[in-house]
């Protein structure tokens, strides 16, 4: 045989090799996802026995036990609650109930630091339960690596990444297993099982904690440009939106430390990053100094022109209007020519426009407005530049040009979010003229073509309002329909008394859904699809066990199988409120709130109502706000509409907390209030944010005569402003001045507020 031949059949044989391993290797997977859709149809079966007996009273015996358990551990005595836990025995009807009361109990033993004891109830429940095999697998190891025994824990994690494929444990399994790998050492099996705890994990907050962890070592080993670009990651996807600015900071803060090193040559992605994070932050001349090097350093590997205009966009921002417009003609001589580009020169006109503008050009920058139109009619800034035009017909004195750019922006584009605006700004400038017939046609223009848009409430009530006065039955329609469909409007509780018990006000929606319990919304929502109905009852569990992590990721999984279904967005809600998690609680309570409404359905548990408007620092804010004579529902509704309850939070502006103090507001209040020394980060501390924010309330009050309109009209925009305002607009209608008022930012603050401070004396 020549040694081709031999050469062709060793190549045959190594492919039949390698067909026959892929072969058993599929196999192999198909038969465990077999066996994993049966456990998984099991388990489901006995959660649904169990809760079809358990709400029929099917055991009150173990029920009375577990209760009493409950009680005593809410007490803290957790001896007392053991005992009463010991007493419930296994029994096939009622699995769930005693696996919950079995983690109870070793719960109870890992609080008092009884490790072994809880491993003995870990391995009982291994043996013998057929549901959530995997999490008590889990537990164990996590009981492992609380004593020490690192070799058993990586033993037990690799069971449920290895044999429990489908598990919503397997990222929290990966990322553990990665904290056991590098204490012992083992640095690539580190990196690796991170890598897979993102790549698993359906989870944002989960991946921020993990890439988070990475970035940190990464830099703490020296690998700094490794550590800037997940940190990037973590921004740009926004996975942790309660703390984005702490993270943009520590970008921020670790780029200037590798510029001034010198020795590494940063990428020009994390280049045009850090430009544009501190030019969000006001910080134009930085950002311009890099992006101008950038252009140098790396022209042929960026988009040349796009930086180009981010580049006068920052020299504009700084008031340099001669030098941005220079920019912006370099760009249109350089660029004007490529198709491609066509995106880049239409925003560089209109920057180009707005700097004549603001050099006081008007004649020419409407030219410039005119060309965007002619030349590029379907694009955005084309809308944009009617809404300028219009601005400069108004300050020209030319009223009839001003409006006549809005109506054209309407005619051309009737369904954009601009004609939105461009209608309002209509509304609003017919009723100061006290032209009835003109304004009621542009509000119902906003009715007929955003029935549920931003300003729609507002529409309908202004309709109402200009209506009533000469036809009773046709203003009382339209206060009804913005009733019906917007029952949580600020608006909704301006309607006059007498015309508000119509039965879908506030108040009577939300003493319906007193009445409506939480099991009967559970029944209505709970997931169809089996995995998902599966993952919502491990969850709930999960919860109660105060796994709130572990709780979240199986949520997350559900929800991929039933992204919109209201209850698993009802168990996010309460997950994260009981983690302390508030600001992602409230935003699903809000989502699922909006979904509810505008369906026009108005019986759901109020419990949906509290976590949309929570007491979150209930102690804090009662103690505080009675001290300073302030009602508590204010200072809450402050914090809501102010950071969402996210004691993180801080705004481009440098407003810090919970109640969103500025630096030079919080150190004149500290030295009223006798602070020795007062550190700007002190404002991230929720009782001491809360403390400031309610006696400057205080002060407001005083101020005002306990006028709340404009308390929170002074909160915002400061005292001063606002007394201009009381001297230069009508007070007599509070409706007329709120909506009068020249920041547009303060007007809708105010109304916000007012909403928030009207649902929370409604609910509680």
């Amino acid at each position: 045989m020549n040694n081709f031949s031999r050469c062709q059949i060793k190549k045959s044989l190594f492919s039949l090799f390698f067909l026959l391993s892929l072969l058993i290797f599929s196999s192999i997977l198909c038969a465990q996802e077999i066996e994993e859709n049966e456990r998984a149809e099991k388990e489901l079966k006995i959660f649904q026995l169990s809760y079809f007996l358990e709400k029929d009273n099917g055991f009150t015996t173990p029920n009375v036990y577990f209760n009493n358990a409950l009680a005593y551990i809410g007490n803290g005595h957790l001896g007392p609650g053991i005992g009463e836990l010991e007493k419930i025995e296994y029994n096939n009807l009622y699995i769930p109930l005693y696996l919950k009361s079995q983690l109870l109990r070793a719960w109870c033993y890992e609080k008092i630091q009884q490790w072994e004891s809880a491993i003995g109830i870990y391995q009982d429940l291994q043996n013998r339960m057929p549901v959530m095999k995997e999490c008590i697998i889990y537990l164990l190891a996590r009981a492992h690596q609380n004593i020490g025994d690192i070799n058993q824990a990586i033993k037990l994690y690799l069971v449920i990444t290895t044999q429990y494929p489908n598990s919503s444990l397997i990222p929290s399994a990966h990322y553990q297993l990665a904290l056991l790998y590098r204490e012992s050492n083992q640095e690539e099996q580190f990196w690796q099982e991170c890598h897979l705890a993102v790549e698993t994990s359906a989870e944002a907050k989960f991946k921020a904690r993990v890439l988070t962890r990475m970035s940190d070592i990464l830099w703490e080993e020296g690998q700094y440009l490794n550590s800037l670009t997940y940190l990037k990651e973590i921004i740009e996807n926004r996975y942790e939106r309660e703390k984005i600015s702490f993270q943009e900071e520590q970008y921020i803060n670790r780029f200037q430390v590798i510029q001034e090193n010198g020795q590494l040559e940063i990428p020009p992605g994390l280049l045009i990053f850090f430009a544009d994070t501190v030019f969000n932050y006001g910080r134009y001349s930085i950002a311009e100094q890099v992006y101008g090097d950038t252009i140098d350093k790396y022209r042929e590997q960026i988009d040349l022109a796009g930086i180009h205009y981010k580049k006068a966009r920052a020299i504009y921002y700084q008031g340099d209007y001669e030098r941005a417009m220079k920019d912006c003609l370099y760009i249109l001589d350089s660029f004007n020519n490529n198709s491609e580009q066509e995106e880049v020169i239409v925003r560089t006109l209109y920057l180009y426009a707005g700097s004549l503008l603001s050099t006081g050009n008007r004649t020419r920058a409407a030219e410039k407005y005119k060309e965007i139109i002619k030349k590029f009619s379907a694009n955005y800034f084309a809308q944009l530049s009617y809404l300028r035009l219009s601005e400069i017909g108004f300050l020209e004195g030319n009223l009839e040009e001003g409006t006549s750019y809005l109506k054209q922006l309407l005619i051309d584009f009737p369904s954009s979010s601009l004609s939105q605006e461009a209608a309002w700004k209509l509304s609003r400038y017919y009723t100061n003229q006290n032209n009835i017939n003109e304004s009621l046609q542009y509000y119902q223009f906003i009715y007929e073509y955003f029935p549920r848009g931003d300003r729609t409430d507002d529409a309908l009530y202004w309709m109402g309002k200009l209506l009533y006065p000469i036809d009773k039955k046709g203003g009382a329609k339209w206060y009804e329909r913005l009733l019906s469909q917007f029952p949580d409007s600020y608006y909704s509780f301006r309607i006059p008394g007498e015309l508000r018990d119509y039965s879908d006000n506030m108040e009577s929606i939300i003493n319906r859904c007193k009445e409506i319990p939480l099991d009967e919304f559970k029944q209505k929502h709970f997931p169809n699809e089996k995995r998902a109905q599966l993952s919502t009852y491990r969850a709930e569990l999960l919860t109660f066990l105060q796994l709130y992590q572990e709780s979240v990721q199986e949520i997350s999984y559900a929800l991929k199988q039933e992204p919109n279904n209201l209850y698993l967005q009802f168990l996010l809600t309460q997950t994260y409120a009981e983690a302390g998690e508030y600001y992602q609680s409230i935003s699903y309570a809000q989502t699922i709130l909006d979904e509810l409404l505008s369906e026009n359905n108005r019986e759901f548990p109020v419990l949906i109502w509290q976590y949309a408007f929570p007491v979150f620092y209930e102690e804090f804010v009662k103690r505080i706000a009675s001290f300073y004579h302030v009602e508590p529902y204010l200072v809450w509704s402050i914090m809501r509409e102010e950071s969402h309850f996210n004691p993180y939070a801080q705004s481009r502006a440098g407003a810090r907390g919970l109640m969103q103090i500025v630096f030079s507001t919080g150190e004149w209040i500290a030295q009223k209030l006798n602070y020795k020394e007062f550190e700007y980060d002190s404002l991230f501390e929720p009782e001491f944010n809360i403390n400031l924010g309610s006696w400057y309330l205080q002060y407001l009050q005083e101020r005002f005569d306990k006028n709340t309109f404009l308390i929170i009209s002074g909160y915002n925009a400061g005292p001063g402003i606002t007394d201009k305002w009381v001297e230069t607009i009508d007070m007599n209608d509070i409706d007329v001045f709120v909506e009068n008022i020249p920041y547009q930012e303060t007007s809708e603050h105010i109304k916000k507020v007012m909403r928030s401070y009207h649902v929370y004396r409604t609910i509680y």
